[in-house]
């Protein structure tokens, strides 16, 4: 006797023709989607190893506070020993075509993102560092200071006489660091600077101690600092290079170059007896201000600038609208007149950045404009 299960599952009909081919139709399609899938991948992937080779860059918009480095060096670009290689390294003396250098100019033109030198003369050569001291005086004070702390002017501070520059600023006066930082970058106070070497270090003397550790950290090795405001002296020397390694690491610090960048600045301080009160400053750096042009497509970020009877001297950084970044230095330079015949009108709507930057140092400071 055969026993049959009521409740057993049916058995399946087996699928017919239509519904094999419509399944291997089904299988045929989602492999061939697969595939393609695969191929446009590989597609994506070749494109972007291709192009990753070239050095096309889309055009940024410029931004003071955007941190301007960071681009990858060729591969054939040599890099000297003990050096590291996100820094621009080259011989002493590097030509440009179309830069002609006076007898005793120092200079130099640095590619930050290419990392290289372009047009080098006397790179290593000692000179007198002058006002871009102070730079590296803020940058000192900067990382051991609280920029919304207030500090109190001393009499030792004061600065006097029309060879110094000063904010104006009193005994007893309240400011704060960062009030402090402005008048320093924008335009050079040198009272400024001697306050924030005195509340940063203790005093002026031991502060000078801070600024060449800190010259050394930088790889700033033909360097050294005898004073906080930049007044000549014979122990206070440096080189192109190395102020361009100084440079460089104002490029880190964003809000320093903001301030580096301004054209005037409005000073805000608390007098002895609590009134508050407001100090305009000037920018002594005659780029920033925009009283020298440069060409089109060139923004000046900042530095410092000085010409007198008997020294000139222009260190600068700017930037292109692509985003790219240069360190422009230049000492020793004579004080020229501008010759109209070898500006010519046309010259800033050519689209090359090579020849805006030939431009922007062999117009606008090897043939230095009449002040």
């Amino acid at each position: 006797m055969k026993c049959i299960d009521k409740f057993s599952k049916k058995q399946k009909k087996k699928p017919s023709r239509y519904q094999k081919r419509h399944q291997q139709k089904m299988i045929k399609t989602l492999f061939l989607v697969v595939l393609l899938i695969l191929v446009l991948l590989f597609g994506a992937l070749a494109i972007f190893l291709v192009s990753g080779n070239r050095k096309l860059k889309e055009v940024l918009p410029y931004n003071r506070s955007q941190q301007i480095f960071g681009t990858m060096a060729g591969e054939d670009y040599p890099v000297g020993k003990g050096l590291a290689d996100t820094l621009c390294v080259g011989e002493a003396e590097t030509p440009l075509e179309g830069v002609e250098a006076k007898e005793g100019e120092r200079a130099g033109l640095f590619a930050v993102q290419e990392k290289e030198i372009p047009f080098a003369t006397g790179l290593y050569e000692r000179i007198s560092p002058g006002k871009v001291t102070q730079l590296m005086t803020v940058l000192t004070a900067y990382d051991k200071l609280n920029p919304e702390d207030s500090i109190t002017i001393a009499s030792e501070d004061m600065v006097y006489g029309n060879d110094f520059r000063s904010c104006g600023l009193s005994s007893d006066t309240q400011v704060t660091v960062n009030q402090l930082y402005n008048a320093v970058l924008v335009s050079s106070a040198q009272d400024a600077c001697l306050a924030l070497a005195r509340s940063a270090g203790g005093s002026a003397e031991a502060f000078v101690e801070l600024m060449n550790q800190k010259a050394q950290e930088l790889g700033m090795t033909n360097t050294h600092f005898a004073n906080v405001t930049g007044v000549s002296d014979e122990n206070q020397y440096s080189t192109v290079y190395d102020l361009y390694l100084l440079m460089n690491r104002f490029l880190e610090y964003p809000d320093i170059l903001n301030a580096m960048g301004l054209p005037e600045f409005i000073l805000n301080y608390s007098k002895a007896d609590g009134t508050e009160n407001q100090q305009w400053l000037n920018c002594d750096n005659l780029y920033t201000a925009g009283r020298i042009s440069v060409p089109k497509g060139i923004t000046i970020l900042g530095g410092k600038y000085f010409s007198s009877e008997a020294e000139h001297y222009t260190v600068l950084l700017a930037q292109n609208n692509y985003g790219d970044a240069y360190a422009i230095l230049v000492y020793g330079a004579e004080n020229e007149t501008r010759d109209e015949q070898s500006c010519p009108s046309d010259a800033g709507k050519n689209k090359f950045l090579k020849f805006y930057l030939k431009f922007l140092i062999y117009h606008c400071i090897f043939e230095r404009y009449a002040l």
